[in-house]
């Protein structure tokens, strides 16, 4: 196991000789020193599991959306009585109705919809297809046609994954990723990408498009049957003010911020392709886990220094290490170099037990894990790789078309 952190100085001293899966599990163990029953939220937060823990309930999908669903009416509903007819004071709750509810609608698109694509929900192709078509148009994100087009079939594809056909890197690269720039420029073009109004209209007119014109007829009678709806409700009640700050607010702004956060942290999307490596290796050597957390204190170090170091760790844990875990790396995120081991695995419900237990066995007849412990330590990988590849390796000029690069994906994938 490869291991990646943003380990605090006041962390406890690595351990002489220890490997990195050691190191990572050492992390997570230092939360054994809260009680037992706490233990299954701290790998909720954390996203990494115990090992030979076990799950406390396991959900079914169907428990699973339920939940998702209730928690996103939860969102909008609180926030639109804060806005209408709340107190004063409960307008500082403004911020966590928010949060419930971009991470509920990340969960609806890019957890449950994504599952429904690859069919993983009641394993009914047809069936997952239309769910997947009716969460989208639930949060105005691709549609299903085109989502499997893109994902199944050149995300997941060995002969495509993390390639220029790969249409994550495009759409990184059209926002000014580009090879070569030295990390600190990759830093300060995200800054600046996050607060851009152009970055914010390009993404949401293509969400628009992807619901209202670039979808199938059916989809698009959905889509302008669902806004058309919510819009003349709107109209109707003259409910503006409410409707832009319960609902525009978490669904598009922050929708998006935190999607290209969670891209940009997701795989190693420029690092030069080893022909050496075999479909998994391949895959793998791509992914990681992205884990929320810093390991507790070290004990015995005075008053003093025990008062500064919960004190840091509580305010990263508060503001840093749960919002990422809430509205970054919600669902399953934390642990999707898992679902590109198993992409038909049905535990996606309960990944990161699931990961655990592949690693307890040994994750036979694959290579390890990597762990990374911080968000921005995951962005700041993908930023080192970028900054490493020449330039000349990455042209827009060359994408071909998306029809032929799907053939010639399976074409290179069955001479194999």
């Amino acid at each position: 196991m490869t291991m990646l952190t943003d380990k605090p100085a006041n962390a406890p001293e690595d351990v002489p000789g220890a490997t990195p899966e050691d190191e990572s599990a050492l992390i997570r163990a230092s939360y054994r020193r809260f009680p037992d029953g706490t233990q299954h939220l701290w790998t909720w937060i954390t996203g990494k599991a115990l090992p030979g823990q076990r799950e406390l309930v396991r959900l079914s999908p169907y428990t699973y959306l339920a939940c998702d669903l209730v928690a996103l009416a939860a969102g909008i509903g609180a926030a639109w009585w804060i806005v209408a007819a709340g107190p004063l004071w409960a307008l500082a709750l403004l911020p966590l109705c928010w949060a419930l509810t971009t991470c509920a609608s990340r969960v609806c698109s890019t957890v449950i919809a994504h599952h429904c694509v690859h069919s993983r929900f009641t394993r009914r192709i047809g069936t997952d297809r239309m769910m997947a078509q009716v969460l989208s148009t639930l949060v105005c994100t691709e549609d299903a046609d085109q989502y499997y087009e893109d994902h199944i079939e050149l995300h997941h594809r060995k002969a495509t994954f993390a390639t220029l056909a790969d249409p994550t890197i495009q759409h990184l690269l059209m926002l000014g990723f580009r090879p070569g720039m030295s990390t600190r420029a990759l830093w300060r073009r995200l800054a600046w990408v996050l607060v851009s109004p152009k970055f914010h209209l390009h993404f949401l007119y293509t969400r628009l498009a992807q619901n209202l014109w670039r979808s199938a007829p059916y989809r698009r009678v959905m889509a302008v049957a669902y806004l058309g709806t919510i819009a003349g409700l709107v109209a109707w009640r003259g409910a503006w003010v409410p409707f832009a700050l319960a609902v525009l607010v978490p669904l598009v702004p922050l929708y998006q911020v935190v999607a290209l956060l969670e891209f940009l942290s997701e795989h190693a999307w420029f690092k030069a392709k080893d022909s050496g490596l075999g479909g998994r290796a391949f895959h793998v050597s791509h992914s990681w886990g992205r884990f929320t957390g810093d390991p507790l204190p070290e004990r015995g170090r005075g008053a003093a220094a025990a008062i500064r170091g919960w004190t840091r760790w509580t305010l990263r844990l508060a503001f840093y290490h749960l919002p990422a875990r809430i509205l970054v790396v919600p669902g399953d995120l934390s642990q999707h170099d898992f679902h590109h081991r198993f992409p038909s695995s049905s535990h996606w419900v309960r990944a990161a037990y699931g990961r655990q237990e592949d690693i307890d066995a040994g994750h036979p007849r694959w290579p390890a894990y990597t762990d990374v412990w911080g968000l921005s330590v995951a962005i700041g990988h993908v930023f080192t790789i970028l900054s490493e590849e020449q330039p000349t390796t990455w042209d827009l000029a060359d994408v071909p078309e998306r029809a032929r690069l799907i053939r010639a994906a399976a074409s290179s994938e069955d001479d194999q």
